[in-house]
């Protein structure tokens, strides 16, 4: 296709956002993330919280990025595993093979693969970049990119705002297509993609104004089989990179979708009335305080007194005509504001908002009686209620984050080449989200075991039912533990040999020597 073809499909998917979706997201930043809000021109340093009465959302999303990255990708931290897939028999994973020159298990060398894959990660500016793009998931939509940088031998993710990003499903409701439209320096395009190729008539505007910027419309589409890249010079109707490949850059996130739309609807969003209402008032509240504070006054245009000039502040004497209480020439208005009415509003919205954003999920830490289990259970139940919600990132974030990283790492020589289609090689999630979600099947372990010894005290039962050897292993998983400091099968047989053999020669020595026959 064309570049004047693609740029008309680009204008498309442009139309359809700017008419439904321009105004709504627009709001929502100006109201709950009013300094990521660039919808409209600004300058660099301007203020854009002028219009804030009640900060109550602006602090939630904030505190709701946080603890997003906290509790899905926490820095410096391996909140992910490659392992073998479900349906690939456990013996295969204790079976011998080359990596990296050394002899090792299959599921070491799966180990080794994390370890150098995070050690990319955390090496990358991944922790600085997720957090603005956890932001837009609060709004709408997280857009995030990842590259590999071959000069400096490191991975590259850049955060991608959300007025920029342009997207369009495909027939089965993912994101296929991604588009986005934005101004660059001249003299940075080399550096942004250098295998581009540079027509005469731009490279002779660089050479003239290196530090002038132009509008570029980058895009990565899908066909069903490959990702089609390209960046199209759009002043000029010129192609600068167009290749195939088998992994798109883009990684777009959602938390909550309607069927038969594209973007998300964010956490923001769901509750936007009542952060309009809260904002509300507080402003009325403000301005009740101010009235209070200063009063409303009448005045009678009586020739002497003239309300139009009067100063009322400290220290001042105000000439009047008449002083006298039954018909006074100035006197206060009186005032009726309700401020427990407003106080209990606030407080009832502000709860709300806190509530949707994950700003207070295990409630007041102030009651010095709570018990480390009674907040444990606050933790579980609060996950419970929002499984829905953490189901989607998993699948449409981290899993796309490893498999992008999987894919450039094995590209590049760094790894083996791996496929993560879930069944022979998947990826394991160990964040401390998705381990306080395996706890639930720990503590069931616990209560079954409990179970069986209350019925059965000398453990026959639980002996004859469980499979007790497999319970270290089913536990170190679950709790996310090193699996280097886990015994595997063959390991374990090896010891219950040597147990058996120096169990043997003790009683050996033990027994006592036989008579001897003269």
């Amino acid at each position: 296709m064309t570049a004047l073809v693609l740029l008309k499909q680009f204008e498309k998917a442009k139309r359809l956002k700017n008419q439904s979706w321009y105004n709504h997201m627009r709001e929502c930043y100006e109201y709950a993330a009013p300094n990521q809000e660039t919808f409209f021109d600004h300058t660099p340093g301007e203020k854009k919280n002028t219009t804030i009465y009640d900060d109550t959302a602006v602090r939630g999303v904030e505190t709701f990025a946080s603890r997003l990255q906290s509790y899905m990708v926490p820095p410096w931290q391996k909140w992910a595993t490659i392992s073998l897939g479900p349906r690939v028999p456990e013996e295969e994973g204790e079976k011998y093979v080359q990596f990296d020159g050394k002899e090792m298990t299959v599921n070491e060398a799966l180990e080794l693969t994390t370890d150098i894959i995070f050690d990319y990660i955390h090496r990358s500016n991944f922790d600085a970049m997720v957090y603005p793009a956890l932001v837009d998931l609060a709004i709408s939509t997280g857009n995030i990119t990842c590259e590999f940088d071959a000069l400096t031998d490191d991975l590259v993710f850049n955060t991608l705002p959300l007025p920029q990003v342009y997207l369009e499903s495909g027939p089965r409701g993912g994101i296929d297509n991604h588009w986005r439209e934005w101004e660059v320096q001249l003299n940075h395009i080399e550096r942004l993609w250098p295998d581009a190729k540079i027509s005469d008539e731009l490279q002779a505007q660089i050479a003239r104004k290196a530090d002038k910027k132009s509008w570029f419309v980058e895009g990565c589409l899908f066909d069903g089989k490959e990702y089609h890249y390209i960046v199209i010079d759009k002043t000029r109707k010129h192609f600068l990179v167009d290749y195939k490949t088998e992994s798109s850059p883009f990684i777009s996130f959602r938390s909550s979708v309607t069927a038969g739309e594209t973007y998300g609807r964010g956490r923001v969003m769901s509750i936007l009335p009542s952060i309009k209402t809260l904002n509300l008032v507080a402003e009325y509240e403000m301005r009740g305080g101010a009235i209070a504070a200063s009063g409303v006054w009448t005045g009678v245009t009586d020739g002497q007194f003239n309300p139009y000039t009067i100063e009322i502040a400290p220290g001042i004497i105000i000439p009047v005509q008449s002083n006298d209480q039954r018909n006074p020439s100035i006197a206060a208005l009186p005032m009726n504001f309700d401020f427990n009415f407003t106080q209990m509003q606030k407080s009832e919205l502000q709860n709300g908002v806190n509530t949707a954003l994950f700003a207070n999920p295990i409630g007041s830490m102030d009651d010095p009686t709570k018990t480390a289990t009674e907040m444990t259970m606050r933790k579980q139940m609060d996950l419970q209620q929002s499984g829905g919600f953490f189901s989607r990132l998993f699948t449409e974030f981290i899993q796309k984050v490893m498999v992008r990283t999987v894919y450039l790492l094995a590209k590049e020589g760094k790894i083996p080449k791996i496929e993560l289609n879930g069944r022979t090689y998947a990826v394991k999630h160990t964040s401390p989200l998705a381990l306080a979600m395996d706890l639930e099947d720990v503590q069931s372990l616990d209560e079954l075991i409990q179970r069986l010894m209350s019925y059965d005290p000398q453990g026959t039962m639980l002996a004859a039912g469980v499979k007790v050897e497999d319970v270290p292993s089913f536990l170190a998983k679950k709790l996310g533990v090193d699996p280097a400091l886990v015994r595997t099968k063959a390991e374990i047989e090896e010891k219950a040999q040597q147990a058996q053999q120096m169990q043997a020669q003790a009683q050996e020595q033990e027994q006592p020597p036989g008579e001897q026959v003269i």
